[in-house]
């Protein structure tokens, strides 16, 4: 019933939602103290923006949620979390953070550490990581495995792959069951109760990301 009920929930909600997040200004972005931001956030699910600071605010956007330079990285998950519960109750879930280089996604998704600064995606096991425990009191057993990879200049790399796999090549596969899945991929045991071990594989994918330097972050 409670599965059912969050399901309608969410459909209610809308199935697809666009979140925006404002970016505050950090020391290494070289502005003085008084300059002006030209995105500010209007209300709960709205901004507004203009182009230059000669331009009046003319130009607004709304979202599902806004979220100023003041939100924590707690704020932006509580809105994410009941995807997750989502994707225990067994529906496919998919959460990307999208914008220029600089802009944050990193940092919105991953975060940092095993404190505040973290991102969604150790929340996201750690949510996961209470419900095993949940249900393992229940009689229930699990084997938890994860996989790291991304997109990049259109190939595919495995984020946790060892150094003697570094040339493997992945390809986007459909099963005998009509399911779609990357090969080659690596899938590490993990228990998503055990902090340390999650902040070494988001430090390793860190460590195997692609970093080219752009006008935005050179």
């Amino acid at each position: 019933k409670r599965r059912r009920l969050h399901n309608v929930i969410q459909e209610l909600r809308g199935n697809v939602r666009v979140f925006a997040r404002i970016r505050p200004f950090l020391p290494g972005d070289n502005v003085d103290d008084d300059t002006r931001p030209c995105i500010t956030h209007k209300s709960e699910k709205s901004l507004k923006l203009r182009m230059s600071e000669d331009e009046p605010w003319q130009h607004n956007f709304t979202f599902d949620a806004v979220f100023p330079p003041s939100a924590g990285q707690e704020a932006v998950f509580n809105e994410a979390s009941e995807f997750i519960q989502s994707a225990l109750d067994g529906y496919n879930v998919c959460l990307f953070s999208y914008g220029q280089t600089g802009s944050g996604k990193t940092h919105t998704m991953q975060g940092s550490g095993v404190g505040q600064m973290r991102g969604i995606i150790p929340r996201s096991i750690e949510q996961v990581g209470k419900c095993k425990l949940k249900l393992e009191k229940e009689g229930w057993k699990y084997d938890m495995r994860v996989s790291f990879l991304e997109l990049y200049n259109e190939s595919i790399r495995d984020l946790l792959r060892d150094e003697e796999n570094e040339d493997v090549k992945h390809d986007i596969k459909v099963n005998k069951d009509g399911k779609r899945y990357v090969s080659n991929l690596t899938m590490k045991p993990i228990d998503p109760n055990d902090a340390d071990a999650v902040e070494a594989v988001m430090r390793q994918a860190a460590l195997c990301r692609s970093v080219a330097s752009t006008d935005m972050n050179a």
